[in-house]
């Protein structure tokens, strides 16, 4: 009943707001156009196109077009910038209820782009949803990490263990059914088999340039892509036509936490060398929920990267970095251990081409070398003067993409190959203080275990006419895993386990189609079909015995999985108008064969190894599973100063068939079958309202957050999934910019001091205790840019 009653506000909440803009919309003049290429005379796509006084901003469609409707008559000037043409500026004088008309021709050079607001990214042309986040929505929030930061995006969440690293959530999806990587290609395995350090945890927030969220089984040229692409850019080395050295820097606090962080980048070079330093440092300390506890939550992490770019010819570019990610004393109450040292490396070497005059118009190749050496242990836990456990992982991912463009008449086509090589390898070493006698024990978490994985796509847009485009792509992927045999000692060193049958070989075949249909000058409609296969990843498939799911089971791996499937379907239609602002209105429909999750085995079978546990669960295929949800978006039209964000979204997940499991007195009993059981950790409905407004010109932005979530009442009775209230927390913060150089954004979270638990999080190990997320918490970035 709550969930419909918020769903209600939501629609009811709209109409008031649409009925506001509508109110003081009024009829004027317009400013359009289409931007083009000098050389060649085609259209630009992308180009960020502002107009001043008012700051207001839009990009180029894919026929260069755009357009700015209800102009006031007056003076205005126009800029237009795109990365690798020097920037247009004009000066327009528009009359009352003048049409004016332009044609743009931009020329190719080399240019360093200031950062500019582009008021709607969300609308881009695309039959599926790519959300785009940017540095200044980075910078105006105490983000702690990329997982942290996301939750405040339409249907993405994420699984707290602990004061930080959060584990993205995409539309119900996690962990590997999300293709999470970084600059365009790179992978990253971490290494706890926990996920205490998930991919995003080893890149630092403040070095990110912008985050792309492709949703759906859809963008097949990055790699295999069961659910959602996740694309984390950092800062870049750019060329520039003269010698050049800038600084950006980053201080700051935040109250609750104690927490500290500072960030530092210097970039600079000409048009043939440039390059890109940068180093970030966070200190945090145990936070306080609304409650009044607090909640051992603490961490270090530091990192350092560089990157040289090289231009040797005209059209080709390389570019190689480096960066070294480590983190220290990493609280997690959620999971049986912390991290107690973490030490990345990542490095990699980028080949661009581009050429538009020719039908081969880019080459974008990348190799990548990932190295996460992860240490965790139990020694801060109560119980570790009775045991204490070491846990030492080395993961590595080699990989590497080589990419074709082709642009013919009225298509683009992409051709290409990637490579992925996982491999793992760790012990943990378990001594009982009590008994100094026995020997140590030695046990392998994964023992030279190793995925490969070569595929081969292609994708292929066409533009059919002015009103209709279609997209169509597919993959042809080879997988292949290996492991030593699996095996298992008691503290005697007696074999309780063992499985000699580790080798897997899997040919998957994925496939995605799409239109965009332009209905009107305002209202287009896009629909989305694809399948998206993913093979099953390393705890999936070699784990031994650990407690890695959201149940309490120790759960043990399976070399004979079978790959996920999932067929979906995505309509969404947009509609965008000056006068009434811009509409986003999504639904979605996933059909899962083959899913994986957890079948409990006999106790004469298998007996639990870690204390307090219900018994041993070992990942199998079930036949299927859906999921469906829908969001909405509404951004208030850009030529007020005023701006209003609106967003709503809903999963929902259902298993047909599961097995629930009966238990007294910690022991399994019995089992029941549940029919059409939701499917666990299932974020529930949430909205979310932001209210900004723009004073002198955008220099002074203050901004007001309400953020709304049902209860969640959807719960697995196969996985004693447990309830969660609903609520509501509002947040404050504003944004000044004193100049060119000097900028601050400050506010608060969670003005009410709400004690509050999202749905996904973890339960404080041990114990029954929920994690509840900080209470009250002030925080203030001062960001140079020199």
């Amino acid at each position: 009943m709550l969930a419909l009653k918020l769903k209600l506000s939501i629609v009811l909440i709209a109409l008031i707001l649409v009925f506001i803009t509508e109110s003081l919309a009024q009829k004027s003049g317009t400013i359009s156009g289409v931007v083009k290429s000098s050389e060649s005379n085609e259209p630009i796509l992308a180009s960020e196109i502002i107009l001043q006084p008012g700051n207001l901003g839009t990009i180029s469609n894919e026929n260069g077009y755009f357009i700015f409707e209800n102009l006031q008559a007056g003076t205005y000037t126009i800029i237009v910038n795109h990365l690798g043409y020097n920037s247009f500026e004009e000066r327009i004088v528009l009359g009352q209820n003048e049409q004016k008309e332009l044609e743009i021709l931009l020329q190719q050079g080399i240019h360093n782009l200031e950062g500019v607001e582009i008021t709607n990214p969300s609308f881009q042309k695309a039959p599926y949803i790519k959300d785009i986040i940017n540095q200044k929505q980075i910078e105006s929030m105490p983000a702690r990490d990329v997982g942290d930061f996301l939750r405040s995006e339409p249907n993405v969440n994420g699984i707290r263990k602990g004061g930080g690293n959060i584990d993205p959530v995409i539309r119900g999806l996690k962990f590997s059914q999300l293709n999470v990587q970084y600059n365009n290609g790179q992978k990253i395995e971490g290494g706890c088999p926990n996920r205490m350090d998930p991919a995003v945890s080893h890149i630092n927030i403040n070095d990110i340039s912008r985050i792309e969220i492709f949703k759906g089984p859809y963008a097949l040229r990055f790699g295999p892509n069961f659910g959602a692409v996740l694309n984390l850019v950092t800062e870049k080395a750019k060329p520039s036509a003269n010698f050049q050295i800038h600084a950006r820097a980053i201080k700051g606090w935040e109250s609750n936490w104690n927490g500290n962080k500072e960030h530092v980048t210097i970039f600079g070079g000409n048009r043939t060398v440039y390059f890109a330093l940068s180093g970030n440092n966070q200190n945090y300390g145990n936070y306080t929920a609304g409650n009044g506890k607090k909640v051992k939550s603490s961490f270090r992490k530091y990192n350092l990267s560089a990157e040289v770019g090289v231009a040797p010819w005209k059209n080709h570019e390389i570019v190689l970095s480096y960066k070294n990610s480590q983190g220290r004393d990493v609280n997690f109450p959620a999971l049986p251990m912390d991290e107690r040292s973490d030490r990345t490396h990542l490095y990699s070497a980028t080949y661009h081409y581009k050429n538009i005059k020719t039908k081969l118009q880019t080459v974008d190749a990348k190799i990548y070398y990932s190295d996460v050496n992860h240490e965790m242990d139990n020694k801060w836990r109560p119980f570790s003067d009775t045991l204490v456990a070491v846990s030492a992982i080395e993961a590595l991912n080699r990989g590497g993409r080589i990419d074709f463009g082709f642009k013919l008449e009225k298509s683009v086509l992409h051709l290409g190959f990637d490579f992925e090589n996982i491999r793992k390898d760790g012990q943990r070493t378990k001594s009982l203080i009590i008994q100094p006698n026995l020997p140590v024990k030695k046990e392998d978490l994964w023992s030279n275990a190793s995925i490969k994985n070569a595929g081969f796509f292609g994708e292929y847009k066409l533009q059919q006419n002015t009103f209709l485009d279609w997209v169509i792509a597919g993959r042809f992927d080879m997988n292949k895993a290996t492991s030593n045999p699996m095996i298992l000692n008691n503290m005697m060193g007696a074999e309780i386990y063992r499985n000699d049958t580790v080798d897997s070989n899997f040919i998957n075949i994925s496939l995605s189609a799409g239109l965009s249909y332009q209905i009107t000058s305002k209202l287009s409609v896009d629909f989305a079909l694809g399948r998206g296969v993913r093979s099953p990843d390393m705890v999936e498939r070699f784990i031994i015995l650990l407690p890695v799911g959201y149940d309490n089971y120790d759960y043990l791996g399976n070399p004979d999985l079978k790959p996920e499937n999932n067929h979906q379907a995505d309509l969404t239609f947009k509609y965008s108008c000056n006068r009434s602002g811009n509409f986003r209105i999504n639904g979605f429909y996933s059909f899962i064969t083959n899913y994986i999750s957890g079948i409990k085995l006999p106790p004469s079978q298998l007996m639990p190894q870690s204390k307090g546990v219900l018994g041993v669960k070992q990942f199998q295929n079930i036949d299927k599973a859906q999921m469906y949800g829908f969001e909405f978006l509404w951004i208030s039209p850009m030529r007020f100063n005023w701006v209003i964000n609106l967003s709503a979204a809903y999963t929902a997940g259902i298993n047909p068939e599961a097995i629930k499991y009966v238990y007294e007195n910690g022991e399994v009993v019995d089992k029941e079958i549940v029919k059409n059981d939701p499917l666990p950790e299932i974020p529930p409905f949430e909205t979310n309202l932001r209210l900004k407004y723009k004073f002198s010109n955008g220099r002074f932005v203050p901004q007001f957050h309400l953020r709304i979530v049902a209860n969640q009442k959807h719960i697995s009775e196969a996985y004693d999934e447990q309830e969660t209230s609903g609520f509501a927390i509002a947040g404050f913060n504003m944004n000044y910019r004193f100049n060119k150089i000097l900028s601050v954004a400050g506010g608060v979270n969670n003005i009410f001091n709400k004690n509050y638990y999202e749905h996904l999080n973890r339960r404080i190990i041990g114990s029954k205790d929920e994690l509840y997320e900080p209470g009250r918490s002030f925080y203030l970035n001062v960001i140079l840019n020199l």
